[in-house]
């Protein structure tokens, strides 16, 4: 383990607006029961500077970069995962919180394996106003077959476990910092990027790390990302071009069992046709009509894609 006063991990925080979140998830990185951690926010041209903030704090470990243009999701991530020059970095979203005992679980699996490729947690859901919260796919999430304790995932089978039900929250993941860099996220995507940069690392052959206790306070609201993309078509449009993909790149290595889970991508289909229900009882009947049309049309003749 590194002395406490080396530090080991960057958290990296992406950042464009809502300095209220933000306030609260820097808060949570100096809350940390370790000290071996530098915090990094990467401001993408936002209209709420963090200066003051920054400077209010008054921590030497605490770093403030502003890009000179908006790189949009995918650039910002990139930008603050190649800033970071610790062996460990976690892309801290914006408008989430740590729980104190996070650098502490993820280090010290990282010290049993260095190799590992990246380390995940479990979460718990919390609302605007930071109460615990419930969604509906962290319920279905809570019924996926897997580990009940701690455990690695690696292989056929680990992609084929997430390709299933993807059980890896995104911002729970503590990159190796190398490996981060050599896989950048892909810009193509607005909602997918974690889902194909965790396949991605695995098809090349790298381990994930589980840890089965939740670290991290993820926060569902109105104004996130997820929630937007949800709301259109746009979640569902990436994520059946993205198992489409996959099909073909789990075939050609050879992955049966990750190339059947993402033909069928039953989960994907699941979450649409009840997405489509929730639209239809909120009276939402143009957004209804749209993603029940793409439900068809990925059971229908295009469907043959997947069977080359």
């Amino acid at each position: 383990m590194g002395a406490q006063g080396t530090p080991q991990i960057t958290f990296a925080i992406p950042y464009y607006d809502k300095l209220y979140y933000l306030r609260e998830a820097v808060a949570s990185v100096l809350a940390q029961t370790r000290s071996d951690w530098l915090l990094l926010i990467v401001d993408d041209a936002g209209p709420e500077p963090a200066d003051a903030l920054v400077a209010e704090l008054g921590d030497d470990r605490i770093t403030l970069f502003r890009n000179d243009r908006n790189l949009g999701l995918a650039g910002n991530w990139n930008t603050a995962a190649a800033m970071a020059t610790t062996p460990w970095v976690t892309l801290l979203h914006a408008d989430d919180r740590l729980h104190p005992d996070y650098a502490s679980e993820v280090l010290a699996a990282a010290d049993r394996n260095p190799a590992l490729a990246a380390i995940f947690t479990d979460t718990d859901i919390i609302d605007a106003d930071g109460r615990p919260a419930r969604s509906l796919p962290e319920t279905v999430k809570r019924f996926a077959r897997r580990p009940d304790h701690d455990h690695d995932v690696v292989g056929d089978e680990g992609l084929a476990a997430i390709l299933a039900n993807n059980y890896v929250m995104c911002p729970t993941l503590c990159y190796r910092t190398d490996l981060a860099v050599d896989h950048p996220f892909d810009a193509r995507w607005r909602m997918v990027m974690d889902l194909d940069h965790t396949a991605a690392l695995l098809l090349a052959g790298h381990t994930l790390h589980g840890i089965r206790r939740p670290l991290y306070s993820y926060r569902r609201h109105n104004l996130n990302q997820t929630t937007s993309l949800t709301a259109s078509s746009v979640r569902f449009e990436e994520e059946i071009a993205l198992y489409r993909e996959l099909v073909e790149t789990a075939q050609a290595k050879g992955w049966a069992r990750s190339t059947k889970t993402a033909r069928r991508r039953w989960m994907v289909r699941v979450h649409l046709l009840t997405q489509v229900g929730i639209d239809v009882l909120g009276r939402r009947f143009r957004p209804a009509r749209s993603k029940l049309s793409l439900l068809c049309s990925d059971f229908g003749p295009t469907r043959r894609l997947d069977r080359a």
